[in-house]
């Protein structure tokens, strides 16, 4: 076993709400090594009117190839691609404390006996979208 490890995404500074989007590493019943991608909403959020899962899938990991993931976040969307998009969740979760300045991101790793080291990080920040009514004023025939 080795894992979970991953990002915290959209979690507070007490880590109360927090999206885990991670990797597990496992044998799979035939003895071959199974890799796991999940993202765990159970602790997405503190209202408890909304549904929160784990959902996850086996992901392809190439002989000699490194573990990748790409992680966008919108206010309540996390949507994660692993190995390139081989496999994509998308998750709906609706925080009420890791909103705006007060969202974080955390780097874990639960490996009991391995060490897991992320070689790249990049992180952007978007600016808002100026979105203007409608006028015909814009329409040009």
């Amino acid at each position: 076993m080795l894992g979970p490890f991953g990002l915290l995404v959209l979690a507070d500074h007490s880590l109360s709400e927090q999206t885990a989007v991670y990797f597990y590493v496992g044998r799979a019943a035939d003895g071959n090594i199974q890799t796991f991608f999940c993202h765990d909403e159970l602790r997405s959020s503190k209202a408890n009117d909304i549904v929160k899962r784990v959902v996850g899938s086996i992901v392809p990991v190439l002989d000699g190839e490194n573990l990748s993931l790409r992680i966008l976040v919108d206010h309540s969307i996390v949507e994660s691609f692993a190995q390139g998009g081989r496999r994509c969740i998308t998750s709906r979760v609706y925080p009420t404390e890791a909103i705006y300045g007060a969202a974080r991101l955390f780097l874990f790793n639960n490996a009991t006996r391995a060490h897991v080291t992320a070689t790249t990080i990049k992180i952007w920040q978007m600016n808002s979208a100026f979105i203007q009514p409608y006028s015909d004023k814009f329409l040009s025939i």
